[in-house]
This record gives C-alpha cells, sequence and structure tokens, in this order.
C-alpha cells in the first residue's frame, strides 16, 4: 500500500504524544486523501443550498427539484467515507456507491431535464434518428412559497464566506476539511467499530445523514421559516 502523496500531512504514530487503543491498518487513508473525501461531501451540501435559493432568486421553484436530484450523489459520497472508515473491510459498501451513484445521476438528469423543459427549452425530436415525431411538453406552473430564510449548516457556507475572495475562500474551506480529516483520522483509532466490521453500523453511518438531510429540504418546502438543527 502506497500512501497517497506519500502520506505527507501525516503524523507518524512515533509523534504522537499518545498511544491509541488500535494501530492503524497499512490500508488507512492519508490525511490528504481524506480532504478530498470531506469536500467531496461539503461541496454537495454546499451546491444544495444554492440551487435552493437559486429558486427564489429565479422564481422557478423547480431548482429546488435539483436539490432533491442531488440527494442520493450525496449519499454516494457519504458511502465511500464510511467504507475507509472501516479500512475497506465492508465490500458491499462498494456497490451499493455505485447504485446510490447511478441513482443519484438519473435524479440529478430528471431534475435537470425539468429546469430546461420549464425555462422553454424543447426536446429536439426531429434531431434524433430514430425518434420523429414531436412531442409538446407543458409543466404546471407552481408558486413560491416564500423566499428561503437563512440556511444553517454546511449549505450555508457560500453565503458566509460570500464577503472573502477566491484565495481566502480556498483556505477557509481546506483548512476546515483538514481539521475534520484529522479528527476522523487519529480519531477513529479510539474506538472498536472501525475494526469489527459490522454492516449494521456501517448502514446506519450511510442512512442516517441521508435520511437527516432528506427532512431537513423536506421541513424547508413545507415551511421556508424552518431554519433546521443541522
Amino acid at each position: 500500500h502506497t500512501p497517497y502523496l506519500a502520506g505527507f500531512m501525516d503524523v507518524p504514530a512515533s509523534s504522537l504524544p499518545w498511544t491509541a487503543t488500535h494501530p492503524e491498518p497499512e490500508n488507512a487513508l492519508t490525511i490528504a486523501c481524506w480532504i478530498i473525501h470531506v469536500t467531496s461531501l461539503v461541496e454537495f451540501l454546499v451546491a444544495m443550498g444554492f440551487c435552493w435559493r437559486w429558486a427564489d432568486v429565479v422564481d422557478n421553484p423547480r431548482w429546488k427539484g435539483l436539490t432533491w436530484g442531488l440527494i442520493p450523489l450525496h449519499s454516494s459520497g457519504i458511502t465511500a467515507c464510511t467504507y475507509h472508515l472501516f479500512y475497506n473491510s465492508i465490500p458491499i459498501l462498494v456497490p451499493l456507491q455505485a447504485f446510490l451513484t447511478c441513482v443519484g445521476n438519473t435524479t440529478a438528469m430528471i431534475a435537470a431535464y425539468r429546469i430546461a423543459i420549464s425555462n422553454g427549452w424543447d426536446v429536439p425530436w426531429g434531431e434524433i434518428p430514430f425518434l420523429s415525431t414531436s412531442e409538446d411538453s407543458s409543466e404546471e406552473d407552481a408558486t413560491v412559497r416564500g423566499d428561503s430564510q437563512s440556511l444553517v449548516g454546511f449549505e450555508d457556507l457560500g453565503d458566509a464566506l460570500a464577503e472573502d475572495n477566491d484565495y481566502t475562500f480556498i483556505v477557509k474551506l481546506f483548512a476546515g476539511c483538514a481539521l475534520a480529516s484529522y479528527v476522523v483520522k487519529y480519531g477513529e483509532v479510539w474506538f472498536d467499530f472501525p475494526f469489527e466490521s459490522q454492516l449494521s453500523v456501517a448502514l446506519a453511518f450511510i442512512f442516517i445523514p441521508s435520511l437527516l438531510n432528506a427532512f431537513k429540504w423536506w421541513k424547508r418546502s413545507q415551511d421556508p421559516t424552518f431554519e433546521g438543527w443541522f
């Protein structure tokens, strides 16, 4: 096992001022690799928040459908992180991630299609070789329930750092993801569950955050003043 980027951000075990409950396996991710995974989770949440707010800016609620369409892709990212959290010892998580990615790509495609149709785009059926009929697509106009209130959580990160320039934004984002990566990498060795390979625990790590994420957006769709707790 060759560490990613030679593990240049890792802290050697001999340099740690403590002895963890479990030694790290050889296939443990490096800090640099964890940063990539954590950043991917954060960027999906930020994108969901941007889509939700853009729906109010352009008065087109179908943009909120794109937020819903991205949820399976975010869950796919959680699955990848969970797989590595358990040191790659639960192989069934690999096809589960692939399935969630396929579902997410499909739901995001459908959401993007609905946005395009609502903006007046017509499907060029006549330009498709094996389809010659033309169809008129229409969508019922939906009313916006109200402007979204201040969001809380990672999806609000774009607004929280809106006054930063590109460089300070990247530095702050990198620092936050790096801190989370250090906590995960050097914190999990103090627990037994990452070394026990229990599928039920792994699924809880995946679906509890996913369900909470879905509930948050459902609640905001019902009550625009709902700010949430997570």
